[in-house]
């Protein structure tokens, strides 16, 4: 097949820009990249030193552990000594709330062996100590000692009718004041003017603003003649200063 004229131009016109292609890229230096130098290799490290640094490595981490260890372990105390005081507390108030639970039983049925009740017993309340509570029938354990114990913060009763008053709220010995009597001469008085607020608010019949009440008025007065100085606090009412009368010496 005969090529015409201009398809044998057209050839010949590719084959020389090949040719010049060829040349140019045989003809033409190559650059090389610019590559960073090779780091220097660093010397082998002999068994001793990587065994060192193995146990450098074990003792860090065994620091470590038992640093996490001991945290882990206060935290189990702490958490355990929570829960044990918790378990004790409870166990405590159960312990109380039976206790009082039985003594108020035994106090509303009269329990007693029959050797130990008289009906007839009739007691100072400011002489008589526990046993001797024991023996009224509707007094248990329980009861003798409050009344005690009511007793040393009053400082004394004044009247039988003293064992209605708010501690004995539950106790209702309101039936049993036929056993007891009570003289106001074996009360004994707080000195007014020479005791501080912490005797005045140790008394069951004075609150601690009562008793800084009539600290601050004395500290301005110097002293205190009789109960009728106190009536111009507004924190005392009549009735406080008619319990308070019998307690409160101005000697």
């Amino acid at each position: 097949m005969l090529l015409s004229r201009e398809q044998r131009l057209a050839a010949a016109i590719l084959f020389g820009i090949a040719l010049i292609a060829w040349v140019v890229v045989a003809v033409w230096p190559s650059r090389q990249p610019d590559l960073p130098d090779p780091p220097e290799k660093q010397p082998r490290r002999s068994w001793e030193e990587r065994k060192d640094s193995m146990r450098r490595a074990d003792s860090l981490r065994y620091a470590q552990w038992a640093i996490e260890r001991e945290l882990r372990y206060d935290s189990f105390r702490v958490a355990d000594s929570i829960r044990r005081d918790e378990w004790r507390q409870i166990r405590q108030q159960q312990y109380d709330s039976f206790r009082l639970a039985d003594s108020l039983w035994r106090d509303s049925v009269g329990f007693r062996f029959a050797k130990h009740i008289k009906k007839d017993t009739i007691l100072d309340l400011n002489r008589c100590d526990t046993t001797e509570l024991l023996f009224i029938r509707g007094i248990g354990r329980y009861t003798a000692v409050q009344i005690v114990r009511y007793r040393e913060r009053l400082g004394g009763y004044c009247s039988p009718e003293q064992l209605t008053d708010e501690p004995f709220a539950k106790l209702r010995l309101d039936t049993l004041l036929m056993h007891f009597t009570a003289d106001p001469k074996d009360v004994h008085p707080i000195a007014v003017n020479n005791c501080n607020i912490e005797t005045l608010q140790r008394h069951p019949y004075l609150r601690y603003n009562q008793a800084k009440a009539i600290y601050t008025l004395r500290r301005k007065r110097v002293r205190f003649a009789s109960i009728d100085d106190l009536r111009e606090l507004p924190e005392l009412t009549e009735e406080d200063l008619r319990r308070l009368t019998p307690y409160l010496s101005f000697e």
